[in-house]
């Protein structure tokens, strides 16, 4: 990968003087090309990049719960994420904790379907606040699953790149754990003991 992030540089370097040279001998027509070769070079850039730290993630994390592989994802990766009152609110779907473990990283482009609607939007991972960038297209995820504060929703890569969002059934941690606590607190003592 490095040899590669090499080339880009190069090119990218090599392109960016010829974008100067049009610039000063005011070749529009050879300005607009170069910048757009300009723009795949730095998206190709960012896909290395993202490809890198992917990997290393695999390297670092390589039995990651909530990273499954079996038929039904044979791309390896789902996102488990409880949604919060503040999430729905702001429209956000966050991935602190994929990106922690190396799931996912930012600048990742998604494309997602969204159930139970079936609409699909393309997306990505910003590194500001780990969160999709696509916001209006959450709303209606939450609005058409009907997602509530504590409701947990799963981000399931179907192919590479592409990706189902949907609720998910069962309890929380969290409510395991205070409904745990609450059968603890009202289990009669055993008067033998």
């Amino acid at each position: 990968m490095n040899n590669i992030s090499r080339q880009i540089e190069e090119l990218m370097t090599k392109t960016m003087g010829k974008v100067g040279d049009a610039a000063k001998n005011q070749d529009l027509i050879a300005l607009e090309a170069l910048t757009r070769r300009a723009s795949e070079l730095k998206q190709m850039k960012e896909q290395v990049l993202a490809i890198q730290q992917r990997l290393q993630g695999f390297i670092a994390n390589e039995h990651v719960p909530g990273l499954y592989m079996d038929s039904k994802t044979p791309y390896g990766r789902e996102i488990r994420v409880e949604v919060t009152q503040g999430m729905i609110n702001q429209n956000l779907v966050t991935l602190t904790d994929a990106m922690n473990k190396g799931i996912v990283s930012a600048g990742e482009a998604m494309t997602i379907e969204s159930l139970p609607s079936g609409r699909k939007f393309k997306t990505d991972v910003m590194a500001n606040g780990n969160k999709l960038r696509e916001r209006g297209e959450i709303r209606r995820f939450y609005t058409d699953a009907r997602v509530e504060p504590g409701d947990m929703v799963l981000l399931q890569e179907t192919s590479p790149g592409h990706w189902k969002l949907r609720k998910v059934d069962g309890l929380t941690d969290r409510l395991k754990e205070r409904l745990q606590t609450g059968l603890r607190e009202i289990q009669p003592s055993n008067p033998d003991k």
